[in-house]
């Protein structure tokens, strides 16, 4: 009897281990797969990081609305020659919410602080991407809750605005170093 159970026990433990592998490898194979083929539903992406005396407070990545006034920008460089070359480089920071693709400028950018709308660093990430990162210091307590990305680098100047993104409330204050980053990806194919 006693051997019967170690036999049963061996048994079940074995088959238990089996079962265990057999499903993380059908698991990892299938997460494989579905990584290869997995769709970019967001090539355009916002990041936006947020130090305090030299520690990481906020982190937050998200994708970004492109404007009706930044597409037809693409439009008119790519379809026609009546726009002059516009680097998309401006970044800035606002208080809004729920941004639109209507919007031209944002309604309530911050143009004082140490949070003027700056020019970012532009850079080829592949052959159809590239990112601009812009750097702050604030001089003030206050939330941003907005970023937008433009051609023109007049903090508060309107119909110059080629993308939006919200992001949840990130509140700064006197000092904290912010950094956003930008990733355009025009797809190929």
């Amino acid at each position: 009897m006693k051997n019967t159970n170690k036999m049963k026990t061996g048994l079940m433990a074995t088959v238990l281990v089996a079962v265990i592998t057999a499903t993380y490898l059908i698991g990892f194979l299938q997460g494989q797969r579905l990584a290869a083929q997995q769709e970019i539903n967001f090539p355009h992406i916002v990041n936006v990081v947020i130090r305090r005396n030299g520690e990481v407070v906020y982190n937050y990545t998200t994708h970004n609305i492109l404007t009706t006034i930044g597409a037809r920008l693409v439009r008119n460089i790519l379809g026609f020659d009546n726009e002059t070359q516009r680097q998309v480089k401006y970044i800035a920071l606002s208080s809004d919410t729920n941004p639109d693709k209507t919007w031209t400028k944002l309604p309530n950018e911050y143009t004082t602080g140490g949070l003027e709308r700056k020019a970012g660093t532009p850079s080829v990430i592949n052959a159809t991407a590239f990112q601009v990162v812009a750097q702050w210091t604030s001089s003030t307590t206050t939330t941003i809750k907005c970023t937008a990305l433009h051609w023109d680098g007049t903090s508060g100047s309107d119909n110059n605005m080629w993308a939006v993104a919200s992001i949840p409330d990130a509140s700064v204050i006197p000092n904290d170093e912010i950094q956003v980053t930008w990733k355009v990806n025009i797809p190929d194919g």
